[in-house]
């Protein structure tokens, strides 16, 4: 290992980090059309169950709120799991938004309002009442090591692949090592910079073409999402993220 420092200890400027924190950085949500509406996500605020009830009736009489989308009103999507997932989706059962009762994880988007301000949907997704029926949950990963699935073998293992075989030798860099070191460490998953925030700006265009401000840093993974999941044909949906 080198003495010298390469990355650790030495400020290193990131290409658009002067436009971020500056805020000259133009984001997704700052782009602006004629006649634009401004949508609220509410959350679910449990982590495993099902929505009972859903009484929107406050918001929606509201002034300027258009309309509060849940999965009981939704308009119709791909009904296919395979629509939900781009190159880059995980194995497993993709999630499909606002699709049905269920509720698979905390925060899980359960509701969309929509309205003539931004300031005016979050104000009535706070009159959104929703009550859950509570089931058992376990997020700790290691308490479920034991029930964990098994890698599957031919065909199937494109759509479950088994985890990558090690390389190297662990054990023989370690007893060679001038200094070692043993415990138990524990980081966080991320590591944030001067990121914008999600956010979507969605223009209608002629012929029913829809142009899509969004932060991503996939946009063709976004283009072909929405075109599977809205029936829309791939040529007729552009998404631009100038910045991520």
């Amino acid at each position: 290992m080198s003495k010298e420092p390469q990355y650790f200890g030495k400020a290193l400027s990131r290409v658009d980090g002067h436009a971020k924190v500056t805020g000259e950085a133009k984001y997704a949500a700052e782009f602006n059309s004629q006649d634009l509406l401004f949508g609220y996500i509410i959350n679910s605020t449990i982590t495993r169950g099902k929505i009972k009830r859903i009484n929107s009736e406050k918001a929606t009489a509201l002034k300027g709120v258009i309309k509060v989308f849940t999965h009981e009103n939704r308009n119709s999507t791909a009904w296919l799991n395979i629509k939900y997932a781009d190159m880059d989706a995980p194995p497993g059962v993709p999630f499909k938004p606002l699709h049905n009762e269920e509720i698979k994880f905390n925060g899980q988007p359960v509701a969309l309002v929509v309205a003539e301000s931004f300031e005016l949907a979050r104000y009535a997704a706070t009159l959104v009442d929703i009550s859950y029926e509570v089931d058992s949950h376990e997020t700790n990963l290691q308490s479920n090591i034991s029930i964990a699935r098994k890698p599957k073998k031919g065909l199937a293992s494109i759509f479950k692949p088994a985890p990558p075989k090690p390389k190297g030798n662990a054990e023989k860099a370690f007893k060679n090592s001038a200094i070692t070191a043993s415990g138990k460490f524990v980081h966080g998953v991320e590591h944030h910079n001067p990121l914008e925030m999600f956010a979507s700006t969605v223009v209608y265009e002629k012929d029913g073409k829809l142009t899509i401000y969004d932060k991503t840093q996939g946009a063709v993974n976004s283009q072909l999402y929405v075109a599977n999941v809205f029936g829309k044909a791939f040529k007729k949906v552009r998404v631009i993220s100038p910045f991520v």
